[in-house]
């Protein structure tokens, strides 16, 4: 942590053993309501290693009293950290949030906002009422007498008893906007999920792939690690098309990603990239592994009976598909990569289709 660009002193006193005053407790709970309605609205998961690192931050903000907005936050969470907060989109580039959920999460950002905004005030209010309480006893003690004892006693006691209901209210508030932001959580998830999936196969989209791409480039140019991609595109795929329809066409690509589901390790990447073309990105797989994955591949797709109903009567379809398979060098872009693919690919259709091709 680059500790010379922000600094929080209040930090490493909670770290320690010593008592905090009500001060202090104004002090936290403004910075937890700051950030807690930072981390929602912006749909970051508060699990201990996100909330810490962004304490630290909004510590260091609420003690130089400083009042930024959310782009100049972001940067000096990626400045003092040194990494890219992924789950973190402001410019929309990566994974946007649905509208609809969008404005539900301001919404109980908001909310959530509001209802600490009103236990902080709460606090300092009914410690405001004690402490007067208090002064009078200490005013008066040199004169003490029971009734002053008893009127000052009932006193606190229904400040506090105040306090207790307002404190309740407040608790069952946070409660219902705990559920609704798990609520929208879920619902979130769903939509990203659908956003990034093909409908027809059950296998990544374009968008998706290529952001998986992205990754594995930035592997191989710092880490050094191998990884390869293939296209895949079924032969003659218009003419299935054009002679047993396009229901029989999607039976034929959903086959096809059955068998890319069945045959490949968990961790294989594989998309359809529009139509009847698929890619495949292995990661940690060198070149010549690649073609033998690809040319496994190709073998079963070739073999494989695919049966159809045809006007009620049962039809036996094969297929074939040609393969362009090449290796992530560390200056590709993604780009260059599915160029070179696509290259390897159509090659493999010149040659007569059914073929595995490779790009180097």
């Amino acid at each position: 942590m680059a500790d010379n660009k922000v600094n929080c002193e209040f930090y490493n006193k909670l770290k320690g053993t010593k008592k905090l005053s009500h001060e202090d407790i104004k002090l936290l709970m403004n910075i937890v309501r700051k950030e807690l309605s930072f981390l929602i609205k912006h749909n970051i998961p508060p699990v201990p290693k996100n909330y810490e690192k962004w304490f630290y931050i909004f510590c260091s903000l609420a003690e130089q009293k400083k009042e930024l907005d959310d782009l100049e936050i972001i940067g000096i969470y990626k400045d003092v950290y040194d990494e890219d907060y992924h789950a973190v989109d402001i410019s929309g580039e990566k994974e946007s949030v649905p509208e609809t959920l969008a404005n539900k999460f301001k919404d109980i950002a908001n909310k959530l906002d509001s209802s600490l905004r009103e236990i902080i005030n709460s606090i300092d209010t009914h410690q405001e009422q004690l402490n007067a309480h208090t002064d009078k006893l200490e005013q008066v003690k040199k004169d003490v007498t029971i009734e002053t004892v008893n009127e000052a006693v009932m006193e606190i006691l229904e400040e506090l008893k105040k306090l207790r209901g307002e404190n309740s209210r407040l608790k069952n508030e946070l409660k219902s906007y705990h559920a609704e932001v798990i609520s929208l959580k879920e619902e979130l998830s769903h939509a990203k999920r659908e956003a990034t999936i093909d409908f027809l196969t059950g296998l990544v989209n374009r968008r998706r792939f290529e952001r998986a791409l992205e990754d594995a480039i930035r592997d191989r140019k710092i880490r050094h690690y191998p990884s390869s991609i293939i296209f895949v595109d079924i032969d003659d795929f218009k003419k299935i098309n054009d002679e047993y329809g396009h229901v029989i066409g999607d039976i034929v690509l959903k086959e096809l990603a059955t068998i890319f589901k069945f045959y490949l390790r968990a961790n294989t990447i594989v998309g359809r990239l529009g139509g009847e073309e698929f890619a495949i990105l292995l990661p940690g797989v060198e070149l010549e592994d690649a073609i033998k994955v690809a040319e496994r591949l190709r073998k079963i797709i070739e073999n494989r009976e695919i049966k159809v109903d045809l006007k009620g009567k049962e039809k036996k379809l094969h297929i074939t598909a040609s393969f362009g398979v090449t290796e992530i060098k560390e200056d590709d872009t993604v780009e260059s990569l599915l160029m070179r693919a696509d290259d390897a690919m159509y090659r493999a259709k010149k040659k007569g289709k059914n073929k595995v091709e490779v790009e180097v």
